[in-house]
């Protein structure tokens, strides 16, 4: 674990020059500094932020933000929110050692004079309010500067569980994977619902994922959600809620999931809906085209 204030960040990079030192945001203070955007690292456990600011010798503004986390699967979950730009290496000793089935090895990625990257627990946003050729060199030169002391990185243990099928018929669109604790964190991936009936919260952790068919002339697609909770009762609680919520007509009275219902598939308004509930790990189907489709997904997933 690196500790955000252990950084030593040089003084002056080709006509830039910190402004003075970095400004201290902790939990409490969040909301003082971005209005409404303090919820998304709060729901992925923030400990403390660091902001630099850069001048040039036209008052030109970048921008450093050095947010620490708890863990570094939190700063993966930061990342895989938005898989958009140009990947960047800014240690190559710090990069992922195998390809992942289910996301992309991203650690770092640039665009538009943002560059947004996840070294251990850290996670780093740098921003040129004006972006040139120049300032992308020295945006990736601090940016390079702050991973030189990463380990390499690594990925949550709950993509493990999904083990993409070679005989299947739907491939998973690894630019879509999203990792996340919190109901409103899922409802910008995929909305459900304004309440929290999946029963999320910070001791467990989620999945999002979207398939598409692998015939490039067939245009279906199907989304999976894959939550693991501290324990099976609350796995439990959370099915009954959510399917309640979703074909109350079946289970308006129901207070706990018969065995019957532990693996299931019904249709819906926009698809076929299906779910599977295996010890503390719940894996659910959404707009699956068919009952077929909705197995053959659930069927790559390795849950306990």
């Amino acid at each position: 674990m690196i500790k955000a204030d252990s950084l030593n960040l040089p003084e002056k990079l080709d006509g830039w020059k910190l402004e003075g030192p970095p400004r201290t945001i902790t939990r409490q203070t969040i909301f003082d500094y971005m209005d409404g955007g303090g919820e998304l690292y709060l729901a992925y456990k923030f400990g403390q932020l660091l902001v630099y600011k850069y001048l040039d010798r036209n008052e030109n503004e970048l921008l450093v933000e050095i947010y620490e986390m708890q863990h570094p699967d939190e700063t993966f979950g930061l990342l895989s929110l938005d898989w958009t730009g140009e990947p960047a290496v800014l240690n190559p000793r710090a990069e992922p050692g195998t390809v992942n089935p289910v996301c992309p090895n991203h650690t770092a990625l640039y665009g538009e004079g943002l560059l947004r990257a996840r070294v251990d627990n850290l996670y780093l946003r740098i921003l040129a309010l004006r972006e040139t050729p120049e300032t992308k060199e020295i945006i990736l030169n601090i940016g390079k500067t702050v991973a030189a002391r990463a380990s390499q990185a690594t990925f949550p243990e709950i993509l493990k569980v999904i083990k993409p099928a070679t005989g299947s018929n739907w491939r998973i669109k690894k630019d879509r994977t999203g990792y996340f604790h919190s109901h409103l964190i899922l409802n910008s991936l995929y909305y459900l619902s304004h309440e929290n009936i999946l029963h999320l919260d910070p001791a467990g952790e989620a999945l999002y994922t979207e398939w598409e068919h692998k015939d490039a002339n067939n245009k279906k697609s199907a989304r999976l959600i894959i939550i693991r909770y501290p324990e099976r009762q609350k796995a439990e609680a959370a099915l009954v809620d959510f399917i309640g919520s979703y074909v109350s007509d079946r289970t308006e009275r129901m207070t706990e999931i018969p065995q019957s219902e532990t693996e299931s598939a019904v249709r819906v308004e926009d698809g076929w809906l299906g779910w599977k509930l295996r010890e503390n790990y719940l894996a659910l189907v959404f707009e699956a085209p068919d009952e077929l489709s909705v197995n053959d997904l659930l069927q790559q997933l390795a849950l306990k």
